[in-house]
C-alpha cells in the first residue's frame, strides 16, 4: 500500500513535469458520510499540520528583513512555498490548514489580499493559486481559512471597516462584502492550473475564519448556505472552536438542527482546553465528523494522537509548522505567540529540545501513516541541494544558505580549488541557533590572505543532500567567530556576576529568538567580559536592553590597561521595541542595540565589554551575540 501510494505520487510528479500544469491529481472530492469523511469509498483520516505562513504573512519579526517592506519575505513562489511542501511531504502530511487571509488595516506592515471594499490584490491571490497547484502536485488537501476573528494582519474588524464599520456578523453591507469574497474565491480560475477553485479537489474544506465566536450560528448558517450553492462539492468546516464538552454539545446541536450545510465540527487541544479527545468525540459520534484543528501540548502530546486514532475522530492538525527562508536559514518558532513552543521546524533541531520539537514532529509523521493503516517508511535523505550565498563579510568567511528539506545538520566543506579536494570544516553543524537575519557559519580556521572555495551539504540520519553551488574564491583578511554565548568557552575572563540566561519565555520573543544571552545577575553591580586573541581586528556586539545605552567597549594591547574605543570607530544602531501582535506589550520585544567596530587600533589583543545599570533590580543589558574578527589564536578560558 505504501509503495503504491509513493509510486502514484512519483507518477503524478512526472506528469506534472512533462504533461503541463493543468494536471488534476486527485480522483475524488472529500465528502461527508455521517460522522466520517470519505475519499470515494474509503474512509479519509489524517494527522497533519497547520501552515500559518504558507501564503506569506505571519513568519517574521519586524525589522529583521526590512528590505522586504513587510513582516515577511514575499518570495514564496520561487522557494519558500515549495520548501514548505517538501517538508510536509517528508512528514507524510496529506492535509494541512491555512490560517486566514490578510485584510487591509492601514498599518502598512503587510500586503493585503482584501485591499478594499469589493477589491482584491491579484498578487496575493496568485500565492494561493500557487499553493493549490502545489497541493495537487504533492497530493495534499487544504482547509482554506478566510477572514480571521484575530486582529493580526487584518481580521474581521478591519474587514468591517472596509464596508462601513458595522457589526461584522449583523451588518447587511458587511455580510454582502463577505459573500462577495466567497464568490470571488469559489469562482476564481487558478492562474497556474486553469482550474476554478470550486472545482479543485485539493480544497478539502472551506473555513469562514479562525475563531468565529461560538454564538454566531445564524451568520455561519447564512454563509454556509451561500457557499454551498457556489461550491457544492467541497466541504465546509465550522469556524467556531469548542472548548470542552459543554460548548461542543451546543455547537453540534446547532449544526444538526440549524446549519445542515456545515460538514465537520472542530475543537482544539491546548493546555487551556477542557476534556479529552475521547470525551469530545462522544459528543460528535453519529452526528458530524470531528477535527482537532489545532493541538500542541508539552504534556500529553502522544495521548492526543492515540485518542484521535482510537476514536472515530477524522483528523488532527499540529500547531504549527514553520518554513525555510529564501534569504537563508529557517523561520522562527516562537514568533508572536503567548508561549514559546508555538511552531516547529522540520525535521527538528537541537535548539527545539526544550519543547520536544524533533520528537513531536516524528510522532506526527508516525501517526500520520498509522491513522491511514500504514507504517511510516524510513526518513528520506535531505531533498535537493542547499543554495550558498556569497560571504556576508568582505574580509572574513561568514556564510549563509538556503536549506535542503529534511536536513537536520549541515557540513561546510572547504577547498583551495573549485575542483576540490574538499575538507569538512564544520562537523555536523546545527543552524538553528543562528536565525535567518544572521550569518549561519563563520570559518575561524582560515589563513589571512589565502584563497578558499566553499560548498555546503545537508545531512540527516538517512543520508546527505547533493552539494550546494560553490562560492569563491574568498580571500579573508581575518578569522571570524560568532559567539552565541551558549557558554563561556570563547570568553577569556569575566566578572563573577555575569551569567547565561536559561529563560525560555518570554525571553525568546523579547530577543527575537536569539537563543542565549549573557547578563549581569539582577541587582548586582556592573559586570564585564573580555575577549583575547593574538590580534583583534573587529567586533560586533548585539545587545537587548531598555531604551538607554548600557554597554561600553574598551580595547587593550596587554590586558591590563584598557582605553575607550576611539571616537568615530564605534558605530551604534538602535531599534525600538515593538509590541507583540498577540498580546500587546505583555511579552514585547526589548530595544535592540548593535555596537560595531570594523577597525580596532593596531596591536589590539583584548576587548572588554562592560555593562551598566549597577544595582538595578533587573538583569539588563542582555548580550545576545558577539562576532569577533581576529588574527592568530583566540585565547579563551579553555
Amino acid at each position: 500500500m505504501i509503495q503504491n501510494r509513493q509510486l502514484k505520487i512519483y507518477f503524478l510528479f512526472l506528469m506534472f513535469l512533462f504533461g503541463g500544469a493543468k494536471l488534476f491529481a486527485f480522483d475524488n472530492f472529500i465528502t461527508r458520510h455521517g460522522d466520517q469523511l470519505m475519499d470515494g469509498k474509503q474512509v479519509f483520516r489524517f494527522i497533519g499540520v497547520n501552515a500559518p505562513n504558507i501564503n506569506g504573512h505571519y513568519d517574521g519579526y519586524m525589522n529583521t528583513n526590512p528590505e522586504s517592506g513587510y513582516l515577511y519575505d514575499p518570495i514564496e513562489l520561487s522557494f519558500e512555498m515549495e520548501s514548505y511542501f517538501e517538508d510536509m511531504a517528508q512528514m507524510g502530511v496529506t492535509v494541512f490548514r491555512t490560517w486566514g487571509i490578510t485584510v487591509e488595516d492601514g498599518s502598512g506592515e503587510f500586503e493585503a489580499l482584501v485591499n478594499g471594499a469589493y477589491s482584491y490584490n491579484e498578487t496575493a491571490f496568485r500565492r494561493i493559486d500557487k499553493m493549490l497547484e502545489l497541493c495537487n502536485k504533492y497530493q495534499m488537501r487544504v482547509i482554506l481559512c478566510l477572514v480571521k476573528e484575530n486582529k493580526y494582519w487584518g481580521g474581521t474588524e478591519a474587514f468591517s471597516k472596509l464596508y462601513g464599520g458595522g457589526d461584522y456578523y449583523e451588518s447587511e453591507e458587511v455580510k454582502n462584502g463577505f459573500k462577495d469574497l466567497l464568490k470571488v474565491f469559489a469562482e476564481r480560475v487558478n492562474s497556474y492550473t486553469g482550474v476554478p477553485y470550486k472545482d479543485d479537489k485539493s480544497i478539502m474544506a472551506w473555513e469562514f475564519g479562525n475563531e468565529v465566536p461560538n454564538h454566531e450560528g445564524a451568520w455561519i448558517n447564512e454563509m454556509a448556505k451561500y457557499l454551498k450553492k457556489l461550491a457544492p462539492n467541497q466541504l465546509i468546516s465550522d469556524p467556531r472552536r469548542a472548548n470542552g464538552v459543554d460548548e461542543m454539545e451546543t455547537i453540534v446541536n446547532d449544526v444538526v438542527r440549524n446549519c445542515k450545510d456545515i460538514d465537520l465540527v472542530k475543537t482544539r487541544q491546548y493546555p487551556n482546553y477542557k476534556n479529552s479527545v475521547t470525551e469530545l468525540w462522544q459528543v460528535c459520534e453519529g452526528k458530524r465528523p470531528l477535527l482537532i484543528d489545532e493541538f500542541q501540548k508539552m504534556e500529553g502530546f502522544t495521548d492526543i494522537l492515540d485518542e484521535i486514532c482510537e476514536t472515530g475522530t477524522s483528523g488532527g492538525l499540529l500547531w504549527s509548522l514553520m518554513k525555510p527562508q529564501y534569504n537563508g536559514g529557517i523561520g522562527g518558532h516562537a514568533l508572536f505567540h503567548a508561549y514559546s513552543w508555538g511552531g516547529s521546524r522540520w525535521p527538528g533541531f537541537d535548539s527545539g529540545d526544550y519543547f520536544n520539537e524533533r520528537e513531536n514532529l516524528m510522532k506526527i509523521r508516525e501517526y500520520g501513516y498509522k491513522i491511514r493503516g500504514e507504517v511510516a517508511p524510513p526518513l528520506p535523505p535531505p531533498a535537493g541541494a542547499p543554495y550558498l550565498y556569497p560571504s556576508l563579510e568582505k574580509d572574513a568567511v561568514a556564510l549563509k544558505w538556503r536549506c535542503a528539506s529534511g536536513a537536520r545538520y549541515y557540513l561546510v566543506e572547504r577547498s583551495t580549488t573549485p575542483e576540490g579536494p574538499w575538507t569538512d570544516v564544520s562537523g555536523e553543524f546545527d543552524i538553528s541557533y543562528s536565525l535567518y537575519y544572521y550569518p549561519m557559519f563563520s570559518d575561524s580556521s582560515v589563513m589571512a590572505g589565502e584563497s578558499y572555495y566553499y560548498r555546503v551539504i545537508g545531512k540527516n540520519e538517512t543520508g546527505q543532500s547533493e552539494p550546494s553551488n560553490i562560492v569563491g574564491p574568498i580571500r579573508p583578511g581575518k578569522k571570524m567567530v560568532m559567539d552565541n554565548l551558549a557558554d563561556f568557552s570563547m570568553i577569556t575572563s569575566s566578572s563573577e556576576n555575569m551569567e547565561i540566561s536559561t529563560e525560555t519565555w518570554p525571553r525568546f520573543r523579547q530577543t527575537e529568538e536569539d537563543f542565549f544571552q549573557l547578563q549581569r545577575i539582577a541587582g548586582s553591580s556592573s559586570g564585564f567580559v573580555t575577549y583575547n586573541a593574538d590580534e583583534i581586528k573587529s567586533i560586533q556586539v548585539f545587545v537587548y536592553s531598555g531604551s538607554t545605552d548600557e554597554i561600553s567597549l574598551e580595547y587593550s594591547n596587554d590586558g591590563k590597561t584598557f582605553q575607550p574605543i576611539p571616537d568615530g570607530a564605534l558605530v551604534k544602531s538602535h531599534r525600538d521595541a515593538y509590541a507583540s501582535q498577540i498580546s500587546g506589550w505583555r511579552d514585547n520585544t526589548v530595544d535592540k542595540f548593535i555596537y560595531s567596530v570594523s577597525v580596532l587600533p593596531k596591536g589590539t589583543s583584548y576587548v572588554k565589554i562592560s555593562t551598566g545599570r549597577a544595582g538595578q533590580s533587573d538583569s539588563f543589558p542582555w548580550i545576545g551575540r558577539v562576532h569577533l574578527g581576529y588574527l592568530g589564536k583566540l585565547n579563551s578560558k579553555k
